[in-house]
């Protein structure tokens, strides 16, 4: 009898201790470990050269696609390729610049990021960056001379997308960044060709002569420009002209002598100036053997037609064509002769 008092006793005790330790564990739970969140590294707009005219300078407006190269340096001071050559892609549905696999922000480590457009897998062109440098090569760039005027009109697109020819861009010092929830990157490109615009228009004094029914031109050419060349970024700014030190500086080294730019219009002369031709061009010397012809024509209230052409070497106008600078030409039909006018001005501030 007694030995069952004494079971009956441990196992009232043991009972007791059980629930306590349930009790214990409902009152006093582990807390939870929230996970680190991964934040991706993204895109926002980039922008070119920080226009302030009426043309887009928003890069998704000229280019859908950029190449993109990324280092990480950390706390320990380790260096990290984040992203080699990256495609990002403006995906207009969701109003987003793109890429994949993404890629995600270290907190606290410094990031330095450059980028070009459009990414080369669009072209022939071979792009590189030095590693130690940053500095920007590309190689193999061809241009096709094609007239973006489809009719002649009374100013320029600044656009060249679903032409043959690439407007190549790179933003020249790059950005730097922190490692931030949230944030977004943004280049500002800059034109690494230069752009020629030839325009047309009649003299005041030939617009009233009463025998005159018009005047129409009909075609207008421009020989013998490189088209093929490398570029290889300096480590200063695109040359200005003016500065005699950086007079000489050449991003790019033309290799090929073969670009014809045409325009086949016949269209109206008047004495408000209409642009022809809107085409691309790589940064050069302009050689002796540059030339621009025009074929245009009289129409007089008679009948009769009187065919003309006019042909000028193009360095009369200009010596050189400089990176990120527009070159615009104005032919003015005058009585028996041609005048013209030329300026040079930065891209971006050409109305």
């Amino acid at each position: 009898m007694k030995k069952h008092w004494y079971t009956y006793l441990l196992a009232f005790v043991g009972a007791l201790l059980l629930g306590n330790c349930a009790k214990n564990d409902v009152l006093t739970p582990e807390p939870a470990v929230e996970p680190l969140r991964a934040v991706p590294i993204s895109f926002k707009g980039s922008y070119v050269d920080n226009a302030t005219t009426r043309h887009s300078c928003a890069l998704r407006d000229h280019l859908p696609t950029m190449g993109v190269w990324g280092w990480c340096t950390s706390q320990a001071d380790s260096c990290t390729a984040v992203f080699t050559d990256q495609a990002v892609v403006y995906n207009p549905d969701s109003t987003r610049w793109e890429y994949s696999p993404l890629k995600y922000w270290r907190q606290g480590s410094q990031y330095n990021f450059y980028a070009y457009a459009p990414h080369h897998g669009q072209t022939t062109a071979q792009v590189s960056i030095d590693t130690l440098t940053h500095m920007i090569t590309i190689k193999d760039v061809t241009l096709h001379g094609h007239n973006l005027q489809q009719a002649p009109t009374d100013s320029v697109k600044e656009l060249f997308r679903g032409t043959p020819d690439t407007d190549w861009m790179i933003d020249r010092n790059g950005q730097t960044a922190t490692g931030t929830a949230g944030m977004d990157i943004e280049f500002t490109m800059q034109h690494i060709l230069a752009k020629l615009n030839i325009r047309i228009k009649e003299c005041e004094e030939l617009a009233i002569r009463p025998y005159l029914s018009g005047i129409t031109a009909d075609s207008i050419i421009v020989g013998n420009l490189p088209a093929h060349g490398d570029f290889a970024q300096q480590l200063t700014h695109t040359p200005i002209t003016s500065d005699p030190t950086e007079a000489d500086i050449q991003e790019w080294a033309a290799s090929d002598t073969t670009l014809f730019i045409k325009g086949t219009h016949a269209c109206g002369v008047t004495v408000n100036p209409t642009y022809m031709v809107e085409s691309l061009v790589i940064p050069h010397h302009i050689g002796p053997t540059s030339t621009l012809t025009l074929y245009y024509s009289y129409h007089f209230k008679d009948g009769h037609t009187e065919q003309c052409r006019y042909r000028m070497p193009l360095t009369e106008a200009f010596s050189r064509f400089v990176s990120g600078y527009n070159y615009t030409l104005t032919l003015i039909v005058c009585s028996a002769h041609i005048e013209f006018e030329a300026g040079a001005s930065d891209w971006v501030r050409e109305q």
